[in-house]
């Protein structure tokens, strides 16, 4: 934790990663997610540029491509690669309660900032896509 003088405001690190790639002309979007109880999230989708983000409330599931599938609970961060990476699931763990958390993106120019994989793509893809066997 880091102290800045004595103004009482305590820095504590959440997250630390090497730079990723930043498309020329990136836009950087912040977006406040809120998943219902129990909800599923999005199908399997890519983003254009890396996502980073942080938990407020609740329990998600989090799974992108070659990783295994983890959970990440209130006031821990998370982020994803994105681009070719592909975004497999961001489900709420909770049955009883929502699940809210904050992303930041950075979006490649004139590319959509979520795509999702078509049935075929997914297929396609399935050998990339982490298993315990």
């Amino acid at each position: 934790m880091l102290e800045l003088g004595n103004s009482g405001v305590k820095i504590s690190e959440l997250a630390c990663v090497k730079a990723p790639f930043i498309p020329e002309g990136s836009d950087v979007v912040t977006e406040f997610l809120e998943l219902p109880p129990g909800d599923q999230g999005a199908g399997p989708h890519r983003h254009s540029g890396p996502v980073f983000g942080y938990v407020i409330e609740g329990k998600i599931l989090f799974e992108i491509e070659g990783e295994a599938p983890y959970s990440i609970e209130a006031g821990q961060a998370f982020w994803e690669p994105g681009g070719e990476v592909v975004h497999y699931r961001v489900a709420n763990l909770l049955s009883d309660a929502s699940s809210k958390f904050v992303v930041v993106m950075l979006c490649a120019p004139d590319v959509p900032k979520i795509t999702m994989l078509t049935d075929e793509e997914i297929a396609e893809r399935a050998h990339l896509r982490f298993s315990a066997d």
